[in-house]
């Protein structure tokens, strides 16, 4: 009797081993299938570099079309004198001096600075596709004593923020505006002579095509 009931027993386990045996080389299947799948979309090939590279002209295309607006809008403007635009691949650079917006060393906008600003509001509704990274410098002289400001990169910081404020105030999305203060960092030439000391005096509003919004 004994030897018959262990015989029962390996029966059962048989007959419950083939029925959970395909199921689990299905699901093995599967899991091999799908890291095989991930692994090869991982991997870089031809298609995926030529994808890359034409979204890219056509990026920088639609940028230098961008640009060549901006420049007929600043021209149209009359602002060659006070503004100046850069074309970096796919970002497009304006780049105003300090003076233009503010007292040397100070944070609050100049009246002069209210009009340039009202000017550019006008041309970043026009350009709506594009973000706005508002960045501020300043020469490597360090504050006077007694100043506010504990260093240049608090002053720059302040100059953006105030200026995007007044963006905002004046209808400019604000998904749009970022601001940043940089202080003496990124110099555009040596801080040398007062000549260059001024150049490096400056505020830049860094516009990139944004394909997230209409």
């Amino acid at each position: 009797m004994l030897v018959k009931s262990r015989i029962a027993n390996t029966d059962d386990m048989l007959r419950e081993t083939q029925c959970w045996l395909p199921t689990y080389a299905a699901l093995c299947m599967a899991f091999l299938a799908f890291f095989i799948l991930r692994n090869a979309m991982s991997l870089p090939g031809p298609y995926t570099e030529i994808s890359q590279a034409q979204l890219r002209k056509q990026l920088i295309d639609m940028q230098t079309r961008t640009f060549n607006d901006i420049g007929a809008f600043i021209a149209k403007n009359d602002m060659e004198t006070g503004v100046k635009a850069v074309l970096e691949e796919t970002s497009i650079i304006l780049r105003l001096s300090e003076d233009r917006l503010f007292t040397p060393g100070a944070e609050q906008i100049l009246p002069a600075g209210f009009n340039t600003l009202n000017q550019l509001k006008e041309l970043f509704i026009i350009q709506n596709r594009q973000t706005i990274n508002i960045r501020g410098y300043t020469d490597d002289s360090p504050p006077p004593p007694g100043a506010r400001f504990k260093d240049n990169r608090e002053l720059s910081a302040l100059q953006a923020a105030n200026i995007l404020r007044h963006l905002l105030a004046q209808g400019i999305e604000p998904w749009r505006l970022t601001a940043t203060g940089l202080g003496e960092l990124e110099p555009l030439f040596p801080n040398t002579t007062e000549n260059n000391r001024t150049k490096n005096r400056r505020v830049e509003f860094v516009l990139e095509r944004h394909f997230g919004k209409e």
